[in-house]
């Protein structure tokens, strides 16, 4: 008869596992119907806006490394330290600032309009003061 003996960190260890292999990944929140590819019909307002950005291959879905890819190249366009030195010039952040700004100016007229801002979750725009984090005092620090 064999035995298998499991000390301490051996068990903290398969319990990890099993915890991370529990947790559902973003991909798998999406995936509503559990069939390894998300489609246009199980993502929301926010998520439909983003599916053709994140649709490769055109095909209307988006696997797992369509979505790992789309998040990376985000990340990417997010980060101003453009030549990966781990310091921001103020060069950088300007080219990082313009590259922003025509990403989110859809249709190229130099304005942002209220429907091509970001929306912020928490936030509330128009109001000044008091709830809702806005200039507190409203006297702008005079």
């Amino acid at each position: 008869m064999k035995r298998l003996l499991i000390t301490g960190a051996g068990l903290a260890a398969l319990l990890a596992a099993g915890a991370a292999a529990a947790r559902p990944t973003p991909f798998d929140r999406l995936d509503q119907n559990g069939d390894g590819v998300v489609t246009e019909d199980e993502l929301g307002e926010r998520g439909r806006r983003m599916f053709a950005d994140a649709d490769a291959n055109g095909d209307g879905q988006l696997t797992r490394e369509e979505m790992r890819a789309f998040a990376q190249a985000r990340r990417a366009a997010r980060n101003p330290d453009k030549n990966g030195d781990g310091v921001i010039t103020r060069e950088e952040f300007g080219e990082a600032s313009a590259e922003r700004f025509d990403r989110l100016d859809k249709n190229g007229d130099g304005v942002l309009t209220e429907d091509e801002r970001p929306r912020r979750r928490g936030m509330r725009r128009g109001r000044r003061g008091g709830e809702g984090g806005g200039d507190e005092g409203g006297d702008g620090g005079a």
